[in-house]
Protein backbone atom coordinates (compact mmCIF):
# COMPACT_ATOMS: atom_id res chain seq x y z
CA UNK A 1 0.00 0.00 0.00
CA UNK A 2 1.50 3.30 -0.82
CA UNK A 3 1.69 6.39 1.61
CA UNK A 4 -1.30 7.93 0.03
CA UNK A 5 -3.14 5.14 0.05
CA UNK A 6 -2.38 4.68 3.82
CA UNK A 7 -3.24 8.63 4.43
CA UNK A 8 -6.45 8.17 2.48
CA UNK A 9 -7.23 4.98 4.59
CA UNK A 10 -6.71 6.87 7.61
CA UNK A 11 -8.69 9.85 6.73
CA UNK A 12 -11.96 7.75 5.25
CA UNK A 13 -12.32 6.65 8.91
CA UNK A 14 -11.61 9.52 10.47
CA UNK A 15 -14.04 12.03 8.56
CA UNK A 16 -17.99 12.47 9.57
CA UNK A 17 -16.49 15.49 10.41
CA UNK A 18 -18.61 18.62 10.39
CA UNK A 19 -21.47 16.36 8.99
CA UNK A 20 -23.06 17.39 5.84
CA UNK A 21 -20.20 16.83 3.79
CA UNK A 22 -19.34 13.31 2.13
CA UNK A 23 -16.15 11.94 3.22
CA UNK A 24 -14.89 12.35 0.12
CA UNK A 25 -14.77 16.32 0.05
CA UNK A 26 -13.51 16.60 3.74
CA UNK A 27 -10.55 14.00 2.34
CA UNK A 28 -9.94 16.35 -0.18
CA UNK A 29 -10.34 19.44 2.45
CA UNK A 30 -7.73 18.19 5.17
CA UNK A 31 -5.31 16.68 1.84
CA UNK A 32 -5.32 20.45 0.81
CA UNK A 33 -4.71 21.92 3.81
CA UNK A 34 -1.87 19.72 5.11
CA UNK A 35 0.94 21.24 3.55
CA UNK A 36 3.78 18.86 5.17
CA UNK A 37 2.10 15.57 4.09
CA UNK A 38 2.26 14.40 8.05
CA UNK A 39 -1.06 13.59 7.93
CA UNK A 40 -2.13 16.30 11.20
CA UNK A 41 -3.00 19.77 10.91
CA UNK A 42 -1.42 22.72 12.26
CA UNK A 43 -3.53 25.99 13.22
CA UNK A 44 -1.95 27.49 10.16
CA UNK A 45 -3.12 24.34 8.29
CA UNK A 46 -6.61 23.75 10.23
CA UNK A 47 -7.50 27.16 9.07
CA UNK A 48 -7.01 26.61 5.66
CA UNK A 49 -9.31 23.29 6.16
CA UNK A 50 -12.07 25.16 7.54
CA UNK A 51 -11.19 27.57 5.17
CA UNK A 52 -11.94 25.41 2.04
CA UNK A 53 -14.77 22.85 4.01
CA UNK A 54 -16.65 26.62 4.60
CA UNK A 55 -16.16 27.33 0.55
CA UNK A 56 -17.77 23.85 0.17
CA UNK A 57 -20.79 25.04 2.14
CA UNK A 58 -20.17 23.04 5.17
CA UNK A 59 -22.38 24.90 7.73
CA UNK A 60 -19.82 24.30 11.01
CA UNK A 61 -16.72 25.42 9.01
CA UNK A 62 -18.76 28.67 7.91
CA UNK A 63 -19.72 29.27 11.47
CA UNK A 64 -15.88 29.50 12.28
CA UNK A 65 -14.79 30.73 9.67
CA UNK A 66 -17.53 33.61 9.84
CA UNK A 67 -16.72 34.19 13.67
CA UNK A 68 -13.00 34.12 13.18
CA UNK A 69 -12.90 31.45 16.40
CA UNK A 70 -10.18 29.05 14.30
CA UNK A 71 -8.18 29.30 17.59
CA UNK A 72 -10.94 28.50 19.78
CA UNK A 73 -12.13 25.64 17.32
CA UNK A 74 -8.51 24.10 16.93
CA UNK A 75 -8.59 24.82 21.24
CA UNK A 76 -11.34 22.56 20.90
CA UNK A 77 -10.33 19.57 19.09
CA UNK A 78 -6.94 19.36 19.93
CA UNK A 79 -7.41 17.39 23.05
CA UNK A 80 -3.43 16.19 23.63
CA UNK A 81 -2.74 19.80 23.14
CA UNK A 82 0.33 19.06 21.43
CA UNK A 83 -0.73 21.74 18.47
CA UNK A 84 -1.51 19.53 15.74
CA UNK A 85 -4.71 17.92 14.82
CA UNK A 86 -4.91 14.25 13.65
CA UNK A 87 -7.49 12.27 12.19
CA UNK A 88 -8.61 10.58 15.12
CA UNK A 89 -9.48 14.06 16.35
CA UNK A 90 -10.97 15.40 14.35
CA UNK A 91 -13.19 12.23 13.87
CA UNK A 92 -13.77 12.39 17.76
CA UNK A 93 -16.26 15.33 16.51
CA UNK A 94 -18.80 12.55 15.48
Amino acid sequence: MTIRNNITAALTSAFVLLAPLAAEAQQEAFMAADKNGDTKLDSSEFKTFIDGLAASGNPMATKIKGAGRYGLAFGRIDKDKNGLLTPAELSALK
